[in-house]
């Protein structure tokens, strides 16, 4: 059951950057019904686990038993299979192009404003150094991409405008990296990828639509949470 005070104060703590576009609709009742449902429907297993795995193989230099030897360390069993899922198409496709990451910053993260003392991390999941081009990847390991047009390209407007426009990033471009299922599979995964500069960034007034939607949206799941609960 949903506490009143700690679903509000989730609702405006945004998740990570990948999960945060997931939920903005070009509807403003759309997207309240998407944040209601992530604070209500809170997803039950977390990858975080995975993708740091992910990031000890990229930086780290771990080889693909240490990779499984970490994987088989993790206690809940369903984690453990996505994780196996990921790692399977994953790993031939990091190995094959030589990704060789480095530690620029512990935990590094950037944060982007969307409202009034709300804004939404940026993380990447690794940076690679690509001919003396420093380039961040973020990993996606969501069973389907199910990101629009549009959410894609907050995607990349929100990557542009904070890990891109740092003096150590100036030039280059941002890489997001999906696995999910193939069609009409309930196991065996692919890899997807696309640049930031793959979208067309939104647009000054486009952004503003996309905050006063937000904010608005921010209000009517508040509002939702409170009539859930009878408050």
């Amino acid at each position: 059951m949903m506490e009143p005070i700690k679903s509000i104060k989730k609702l405006r703590k945004p998740p990570a950057v990948q999960n945060w576009v997931r939920h903005m609709q070009r509807r403003t009742d759309d997207t309240a019904l998407a944040l209601f449902n992530f604070v209500k429907n809170a997803p039950r297993h977390s990858l975080s686990k995975i993708y740091s795995i992910i990031k000890q193989v990229v930086v780290d230099g771990i080889s693909d038993e240490q990779a499984y030897k970490c994987l088989s360390k993790i206690e809940n069993p369903r984690v453990q299979e996505y994780g196996d899922q990921i790692l399977k198409p994953l790993l031939p496709y990091i190995r094959a192009r030589g990704w060789q990451g480095i530690e620029i910053f512990k935990d590094m993260a950037e944060f982007y404003p969307v409202g009034a003392n709300v804004n939404v991390p940026v993380r990447p999941t690794f940076v690679i150094n690509d001919d003396g081009q420093l380039v961040p990847y973020f990993v996606i390991g969501w069973t389907e991409i199910g990101l629009s047009l549009y959410q894609k390209r907050i995607f990349s407007t929100i990557v542009t405008e904070t890990i891109l426009s740092l003096e150590e990033f100036i030039g280059s471009d941002a890489v997001i990296v999906c696995v999910p299922r193939y069609k009409f599979s309930k196991t065996e995964r692919e890899v997807v990828s696309w640049k930031a500069s793959s979208y067309e960034l939104l647009s000054v007034d486009e952004k503003a639509d996309l905050f006063d939607r937000y904010g608005n949206a921010l209000n009517q799941a508040e509002q939702m949470i409170l009539n859930e609960l009878g408050a």
